[in-house]
């Protein structure tokens, strides 16, 4: 509801998801970086899906997708299970922010590609 309301603002959505689950700082570290994560997922399903997918349930490419998107988010979930900000940011660091890092590198890559043009039927 929150989503159709804000036109379509995943910061607003995910926003209120932080807000409902309460006022730690970790909630909102989470739900403010995952808008990042959702917008990599949507240009990836965009401009790559098309390439390298053969159309079946359980293809290599999507595999591939599903492990790192697995991977970036229990990275990026952390903060929210230590709640603190200095546990999350001190978390993060630790890990260099390569989710971070790799979702802005991902769509700066993918945004800048052609998009492939559908298949008639």
């Amino acid at each position: 509801y929150v989503y159709i309301r804000t036109g379509g603002s995943l910061a607003a959505t995910y926003g209120l998801s932080a807000f409902w689950h309460g006022f730690y700082p970790g909630y909102y570290m989470f739900f403010m970086s995952v808008p990042i994560l959702t917008a990599c997922e949507r240009i990836g399903r965009k401009k790559l899906t098309p390439r390298f997918s053969t159309g079946k349930s359980w293809d290599a490419w999507r595999v591939v997708c599903m492990l790192s998107t697995s991977f970036v988010v229990e990275y990026l979930v952390c903060p929210f299970q230590l709640l603190a900000f200095d546990w999350g940011i001190a978390n993060w660091k630790s890990h260099m922010f390569f989710g971070h890092i790799l979702c802005a590198a991902f769509y700066a890559v993918v945004s800048s590609m052609p998009t492939p043009k559908k298949k008639e039927v």
